[in-house]
């Protein structure tokens, strides 16, 4: 189809279709391989069949789909506030002429001014102790009243009150209508707060109140990112519970409140009991506490009865005497003992006496010295008989040498032939011929020349 927009003659009237089907080919042909650069906004994960999110920048927003087999490739995890790059084409979709950034390939470049913001005030609050857990206040097990912050145009209230209700109707509840999204939002939010205390003080009290909204993405809850709100809810007197978006949104709020609910439904379930089970468990502790005291009457009916049967035993008179009995049998067992101690340490005590006399100095010593004389002459005798006996081993030890002396043996006609080096000259034929010699004889000695050697014995 080919429509000329350029030609004022032209006057022909065009479908829809022709108009959406011009505007598709001619923004896809323009926009096919393209990169954009924003942050991510309203994310919504459909693992069937794809990722679908905002990207925007200060001015504008671009619908993104990354589908299921493209979504696969990727390698980081997407987060609402996260800024990125991202390579695709324009898609227009002609039953709604809505157009979206159909995305192959992406990546992230960190993340976007909102949640710098947030994590500054966090920060800034936590440091200031608005999140510590001392501060947090315990919410009431059955509140009277109920005050309730959101808007009243949205789906919450209704869903919170109708939920209160049917768990426990009697409740009352107090509204206070705020701006959950959009400027000036954040202080409609603490207004209704301080409307709620102010309240509490000088109407009737308010026993808890919950502060919520639907869910959306960071901008829709930016309200409850804002210090106004934050500090509403920490300086309230009454408890506060933040009830923001689905269990996976987390604000400000949320750290500063004194209980975190989920959701605004979880806050409602949270805030109240279930009539009908309180009253199933006071029908039952009450039949609990009927049967008990029954019990504890039939008891006591038993034991006055006994008591009846038994006043004679049980009287003042007989108690006195069978303890006076008990008395006198203890007095006389203790006398015996008495006695019985006394005498054993008398006999301990001439025992003592006796070992006493046995143990006196002068005996002692007595013996002792008979002892040592003992010793004494024993050693004299044993000193005596060892030298008898050294002597006598002398006399033949001497006798036997004697005997062994080289020279009682010279006395018998035997000679030491020596050299004039003094050395025994043993052999004929260790000496030469001519060479002087000396012999010892018992009584002297004598000097000789060797004349001649043989080996004949004479």
């Amino acid at each position: 189809m080919n429509i000329n927009f350029n030609n004022v003659a032209d006057e022909a009237v065009y479908t829809v279709s022709e108009i959406t089907r011009f505007i598709k080919d001619m923004m896809e042909g323009s926009f096919y391989d393209i990169r954009v650069k924003g942050e991510v906004s309203g994310l919504k994960t459909n693992y069937s069949s794809g990722i679908y999110f905002d990207l925007k920048d200060e001015y504008a927003k671009l619908k993104c789909i990354i589908f299921k087999n493209d979504a696969k490739k990727i390698k980081f995890d997407i987060k609402e506030g996260l800024s990125v790059t991202a390579f695709g084409r324009i898609n227009l979709y002609e039953p709604r002429g809505e157009y979206s950034f159909i995305i192959s390939e992406i990546e992230p470049s960190g993340y976007g001014e909102l949640y710098l913001l947030f994590e500054q005030l966090k920060e800034k609050l936590k440091s200031e102790g608005l999140f510590d857990e001392s501060h947090k206040r315990n919410i009431p097990f059955l509140p009277e009243t109920i005050g309730i912050v959101t808007s009243r145009s949205g789906a919450v209230l209704h869903d919170m009150i109708k939920i209160i209700r049917s768990r426990f109707k009697n409740v009352s509840i107090i509204f206070a209508n705020a701006s959950v999204q959009g400027k000036n939002s954040s202080a409609e939010i603490a207004y209704a707060i301080d409307l709620l205390n102010l309240y509490s003080r000088t109407q009737k009290k308010v026993d808890v109140i919950i502060v919520g909204r639907g869910g959306g993405s960071i901008e829709d809850l930016w309200a409850f990112n804002e210090e106004a709100a934050a500090r509403a809810i920490y300086n309230s007197e009454v408890p506060v519970i933040s009830a923001v978006g689905h269990e996976t949104d987390f604000t400000i709020a949320d750290f500063v409140a004194d209980r975190r609910a989920s959701t605004p439904s979880n806050a409602a379930e949270m805030v109240v009991p279930v009539k009908f089970e309180l009253i199933k468990q006071i029908k039952s502790l009450r039949g609990r506490l009927e049967q008990g005291i029954f019990n504890i009457i039939l008891t006591k009916k038993d034991a006055l009865s006994n008591l009846i049967k038994n006043r004679e035993t049980a009287s003042p008179k007989r108690s006195i005497q069978d303890r006076t009995l008990r008395v006198y049998d203890l007095t006389d067992s203790l006398s015996k003992s008495i006695i019985s101690h006394i005498h054993l340490h008398t006999i301990n005590l001439e025992h003592l006496n006796k070992r006493l006399l046995l143990r006196s100095p002068l005996l002692i010593f007595n013996e002792k010295r008979v002892y040592i004389y003992n010793l004494l002459d024993r050693l004299k005798r044993g000193v005596d008989g060892l030298i008898l006996n050294y002597k006598n081993r002398l006399k033949t030890e001497n006798k036997a040498l004697s005997s062994l002396s080289p020279y009682n043996v010279l006395k018998r006609g035997y000679g030491i032939v020596f050299t004039d080096e003094k050395k025994v000259i043993s052999s004929a034929f260790s000496v030469e011929e001519n060479e002087n010699i000396k012999i010892k004889f018992h009584d002297g000695t004598i000097k000789a020349v060797v004349k001649s050697k043989s080996d004949s014995p004479f």
